[in-house]
């Protein structure tokens, strides 16, 4: 996938306040520990994460989504009219039917003539979004497109606790429902625009899709639950990343010596290091989130990507990878010129 007419405009994002501990977890869990003789820091210790964040109780999904739009709208200075396509991403959302998209866009006053549609595939869908955008770019069928996306993983965690302190203490059980406790709340925008309406010139010029759906079931959630595998899922995970990487390479000519700045979904440190030799890539290029945000799952790789460019992380002239991984399994590799 390449293309020749696409480029980033900017990011918007939004991390919530409320900060939830992964001690404060472990807190909750005291009954199963002493009963299966776990120390305190078992989760930080595996997870390398320190902290998490909740939304406050009155904000929803569709909120995050658009808190983080109108962050994009102003930080691009996009006109809401131009927006000719939104697509939310998230994993969470508010309900079943409508499309989550759909209360985003009312709440982002867009134009009637904008279409919205939600795209989910599980810490992917932010980056199948971006591509779908970027298609419809390249096509000529709009030139300005908004993908959303906001993750609130509360629900589950408290069901999750509430079930293990009510069933008999299980280790496998403990270890299982172990990626629970690594999420975290969080909400990201970007806007893509055709590079001749774009004030930037920040190109996305393409990308690889790889996947070995035969581990399809290593992870698997309902909207109370998360069982993982980890194990299994870190082992064939780092095969269908380093497969991925070498497609993306061949697909645009480019080397490891070349990428200036990567950023990546964020699963656990263990698995961000597993990964990052796997793909031979020093430590340094890449913005790791995860101690302090935990995985925010869709969210992960483009909100590192945004606090990232906050930061001054990345300059003018840098090549940058996104590089996304979900349950399924599944990878998207982009390449961009900023």
């Amino acid at each position: 996938m390449l293309f020749s007419n696409v480029c980033i405009e900017g990011l918007g994002y939004v991390i919530p306040e409320r900060v939830v501990t992964t001690a404060w977890f472990e807190e909750q869990l005291q009954t199963v520990y002493r009963a299966l003789g776990t120390p305190n820091g078992y989760i930080e210790r595996l997870t390398g994460i320190k902290e998490h964040r909740w939304w406050d109780d009155d904000t929803r999904v569709s909120d995050g989504s658009a808190m983080a739009g109108e962050k994009a709208l102003a930080a691009t200075g996009v006109d809401r009219s131009d927006i000719q396509c939104l697509i939310n991403t998230s994993v969470c959302r508010d309900y079943i039917e409508p499309a989550t998209a759909s209360i985003v866009h009312n709440k982002l006053g867009l134009s009637q003539a904008a279409m919205s549609f939600d795209i989910v595939n599980a810490c992917l869908g932010f980056l199948n979004g971006m591509l779908v955008v970027a298609n419809m770019i390249e096509l000529g069928q709009i030139d300005t497109g908004m993908v959303v996306a906001a993750e609130d993983p509360r629900e589950g965690q408290l069901w999750t606790i509430n079930h293990m302190r009510n069933s008999p203490p299980d280790r496998e059980a403990l270890r299982d429902n172990l990626a629970s406790f690594t999420l975290g709340a969080g909400s990201v925008a970007m806007i893509l625009r055709h590079k001749d309406v774009s004030r930037t010139g920040k190109r996305l010029l393409g990308g690889v899709a790889y996947s070995n759906t035969e581990h399809c079931e290593l992870c698997v959630a309902q909207r109370m639950w998360m069982r993982t595998k980890s194990s299994a899922l870190l082992s064939e995970g780092t095969k269908v990343v380093a497969q991925a990487w070498e497609r993306f390479k061949g697909a645009l000519g480019w080397t490891n010596a070349m990428v200036d700045r990567l950023f990546t979904h964020q699963v656990s440190e263990p698995q961000r290091q597993v990964a990052l030799k796997a793909l031979d890539l020093p430590s340094e290029i890449d913005y790791p989130t995860l101690q302090y945000l935990g995985n925010t799952a869709s969210v992960a790789a483009p909100i590192s990507m945004a606090i990232g460019l906050d930061n001054g992380f990345v300059k003018d002239g840098d090549r940058v990878v996104l590089f996304g991984v979900g349950s399924g399994i599944n990878s998207i590799v982009l390449g961009i010129q900023w």
